[in-house]
């Protein structure tokens, strides 16, 4: 395809889209200052998801780990931390020792906490950035800012910059063919382990070649769980009592999901049999196409490394709207590192913006309508998913 006529008409709204991309964060002060700082207008805790790992945190703190995975009876415990009666409640599913990152916060207030968090968040976010070595930085910053899964992130208090950073630093490693500590700085991702799936995927690929990858990976996990258990054996006990029920919850806004399994279900949600086979056989050909992409490219690590957060994205069956701010890594290696295909790039990344900034509003004004709803991000994310993946398949193999 010709993209340059398309991508020149987008250059020239850019403006449009830094207007649009402030918006939310705009509206969202302005709900904190109504609401007092601590809530926003509507009586949403500020950043509501940091209560759950600060809980978490918090029950280490007291002597009173063992009580991190029994959500019916923290809800009082939960009011106390933020000072009013909470109507929501914030469950810790992570594994145990992502708790233990928390407890230097967790003697302060829980607005506090969420302070400091959003702004070591932001410093990750900019660490992510210079460890990605864009040509233009802080350009490059602002532009992230636009990007609604970032602004998701910070405003429900999520953790997925801490994520965006490790995988920054695991391309850096893996483009100097540090394989082995790439492998041991992936594994720090344990404690999203679905966030594993694409690398895992592209390493299956080659297994020889990243033999050492896979044995860091499998290093940092071991070391991870023995602190659990060493640190936290009540907690981990626990943790894996309820492994199944959390792994298999469902009980989000499904409106905030982004992915095949979900825009499935909520277009035959009476039917899991029919949406669990269309989820796999999505799965099975974005790894088809994964495979088609390291023939072509002779699988280099800037061809393959956008395709492995992708598909960690894409396969994933919990993937809410702030996990897609690790996009920010896929484009800004495509961006660096294939400079011809900018036009083609600046089309998609277009499509991916829109349709990841626009869709969680849209389903969740469909399903109250409505008793099925049409998640458009998925779609337009498989479209531009496989421009990208065609963009890289007939690239020239040349690694700057």
């Amino acid at each position: 395809m010709n993209a340059a006529p398309v991508a020149a008409k987008i250059r020239g709204k850019l403006w449009i889209g830094v207007i649009v991309g402030f918006m939310p964060w705009l509206i969202w002060i302005g709900s904190l200052a109504v609401g007092g700082g601590r809530q926003d207008a509507s009586g949403q805790l500020v950043g509501a998801d940091h209560l759950a790992f600060f809980t978490a945190a918090h029950l280490v703190r007291d002597g009173s780990s063992s009580r991190m995975y029994q959500y019916e009876t923290l809800a009082d415990y939960q009011d106390q931390l933020v000072g009013w009666n909470y109507w929501g409640f914030e469950a810790f599913r992570n594994p145990p020792f992502y708790a233990l990152l928390y407890l230097p916060t967790a003697g302060l207030s829980y607005y506090t906490s969420f302070v400091i968090w959003t702004l070591v968040s932001l410093l990750l976010l900019v660490l992510a950035i210079l460890l990605l070595q864009p040509e233009h930085p802080t350009r490059t910053l602002m532009w992230s800012l636009t990007f609604y899964p970032v602004f998701a992130t910070i405003s429900f208090g999520q953790n997925s910059l801490i994520s965006l950073a490790v995988f920054a630093s695991v391309y850096r490693l893996l483009l100097a063919d540090r394989c082995l500590v790439a492998g041991l700085v992936a594994g720090l991702l344990w404690f999203k382990p679905q966030l594993l799936l694409g690398l895992f995927i592209w390493w299956a690929f080659f297994p020889r070649r990243y033999f050492a990858s896979w044995l860091g990976v499998v290093v940092t996990g071991a070391v991870l769980a023995g602190l659990s258990w060493l640190v936290l054996p009540e907690a981990s006990w626990a943790f894996l009592r309820t492994l199944r029920t959390n792994a298999g919850f469902s009980g989000f806004g499904l409106w905030n999901v982004h992915n095949p399994k979900v825009f499935f279900a909520l277009v035959w949600p009476d039917s899991p049999k029919v949406y669990w086979l269309l989820t796999l056989v999505m799965a099975i050909m974005s790894i088809a196409v994964a495979r088609w992409v390291a023939q072509r490219s002779g699988a280099r690590v800037v061809a393959m490394f956008p395709l492995a957060v992708f598909l960690s994205l894409w396969v994933s069956p919990h993937t809410l709207i702030y996990e897609w701010t690790l996009l920010i890594v896929p484009a800004i290696i495509l961006w660096e590192k294939y400079p011809r295909q900018r036009d083609s790039w600046l089309c998609w990344f277009a499509v991916f913006w829109v349709g990841l900034a626009i869709s969680t509003p849209l389903t969740k004004l469909q399903l109250q309508y409505l008793p099925i709803a049409f998640q458009l991000s998925v779609p337009l994310i498989a479209i531009a998913g496989w421009g990208v993946a065609r963009e890289l398949a007939h690239a020239p193999r040349i690694e700057t």
